[in-house]
């Protein structure tokens, strides 16, 4: 598949703060995308405060230097601008997109939401309310109990992938715990700002240098990032939840990181198992053969030294055994077998197309370069994408498999009617909770 991309011009700098600039100047743009990337996220959140993060996002773009909440929302409305935030596990994104005319007017209260929020307590406490009954519908939901319990059971609750927001978490975080978050986590030491579209960067440069040197660390800089898990453990878990007509179910294990040598590879496996949707090996035996599930997929979810693998499927209950014989099965056939020719070319065309369709537009060109970045990686990293993705082999993709996956250790956590599942399970290893019990 043809292949043909090269970022465009960009002016790259880096403040005496340790906030790095990435001007990237586009005149066929009519806006602009202010964009900034922060080295801190859930993961980083306090033991037992878990949510300030997410508090603390929110609550930024509630009004910043002198403006209320009020008088920042309609200077936004009004110039037809809006913002836009997102709050990973080991990174943030806050960003801004504005006409390019109303820059000079903008750009100002976009930074002081930056380095000045107004953190006002009424609207943290409307904040942390909508959290907490968002919360409260999330406790009965199946795949979010089923995840929780999994990676409960893949790491505990030492490690940050274990821990997740809860009632109490929420209720216990207060204003002065998300303002002293924001002071130790939100710093400009190696946070990335992006700014792509219609501007001159010299220009930009005389007028916001300035401002952007305002933003001073008040504390050193905390890393955030959860550690590797190279364990792997069997465990059975049955989470009882006597309303549900179908069963939940999620299989896996650790996996490598971000950083991983051969973290392609391990993606395009992942695809010709079950990321590939109806042509993966998962679908096409289970669900197009079998006709067990409606649907059933495989992720490797990855941060940069942390990584988790898993299965994900719904079934009828009275198939709950079937379906995991079924899983075993095939995983165990694919990390013995490998794959085939035919499978790594279409991986192959939908990982390239794929990385072109995440490069359309100056948002998302913007976007990539904090991307790059935060992982240390160089620009040719996607501009040669084809070239790194098409010399990759069938030996290559089986050795990633086999050093990767473990079908013999696997977590498996089935939420659903307990009275119809344990007898299916025929094995005294089993652990038993109900959904509405807590997981320690």
């Amino acid at each position: 598949m043809d292949f043909h991309f090269q970022f465009p011009y960009t002016d790259e700098f880096l403040l005496q703060s340790g906030l790095r600039v990435i001007l990237v100047p586009d005149k066929e743009q009519n806006g602009i995308v202010a964009v900034l990337q922060l080295p801190a996220g859930k993961f980083s959140d306090p033991p037992l405060y878990e949510g300030t993060s997410e508090i603390c996002l929110e609550l930024m773009q509630k009004g910043s230097g002198n403006l209320s909440s009020e008088e920042f929302s309609e200077k936004l409305e009004y110039t037809g601008a809006s913002l836009f935030s997102d709050a990973g596990e080991e990174h943030t994104i806050l960003g801004i997109r504005m006409l390019s005319s109303y820059m000079d007017e903008l750009f100002a209260v976009f930074w002081d939401m930056v380095y000045r929020p107004k953190m006002d307590e009424k609207e943290f406490r409307r904040i942390q309310q909508e959290m907490i009954t968002s919360v409260r519908a999330e406790s009965s939901d199946p795949g979010i109990l089923s995840n929780h319990h999994f990676y409960n059971a893949l790491v505990g609750r030492q490690h940050p992938a274990g821990r997740y927001h809860t009632l109490d978490s929420l209720k216990r975080i207060s204003l002065s715990d998300v303002n002293k978050f924001y002071k130790d986590h939100f710093l400009p030491a190696n946070s990335i700002l992006a700014i792509a579209g219609n501007f001159d960067p010299d220009i930009f440069k005389s007028r916001w240098l300035s401002l952007l040197e305002m933003w001073k660390p008040e504390s050193e800089f905390l890393n955030g990032f959860a550690p590797a898990v190279n364990e792997f453990k069997s465990e059975l878990r049955l989470v009882n939840k006597p309303d549900l007509t179908q069963a939940t179910i999620v299989m896996g294990h650790c996996a490598p990181g971000e950083l991983y040598q051969q973290r392609n590879e391990l993606a395009l496996a992942n695809y010709i198992l079950g990321a590939g949707n109806f042509s993966s090996r998962l679908m096409t035996r289970i669900r197009s053969m079998g006709g067990k599930t409606y649907g059933i997929s495989s992720q490797v979810v990855s941060a940069r030294y942390f990584g988790a693998f898993h299965i994900s499927t719904t079934t009828q209950t009275p198939r709950v055994a079937e379906m995991l014989k079924s899983i075993d099965e095939i995983l165990t056939e694919f990390c013995a077998e490998g794959i085939k020719e035919e499978e790594l070319e279409k991986a192959r065309r939908f990982a390239i197309g794929n990385m072109a369709f995440q490069l359309e537009g100056i948002n998302s060109i913007a976007e990539k370069l904090l991307w790059l970045r935060f992982y240390g990686r160089p620009n040719s990293y996607i501009e040669k994408f084809d070239v790194l993705i098409n010399k990759m082999t069938v030996e290559d993709i089986n050795k990633a498999i086999r050093a990767c996956f473990s079908p013999q250790k696997m977590i498996t956590v089935v939420v659903g009617r307990k009275n119809e599942i344990l007898p299916q399970l025929k094995s005294s290893d089993v652990l038993n909770f109900h959904f509405r019990e807590k997981i320690i």
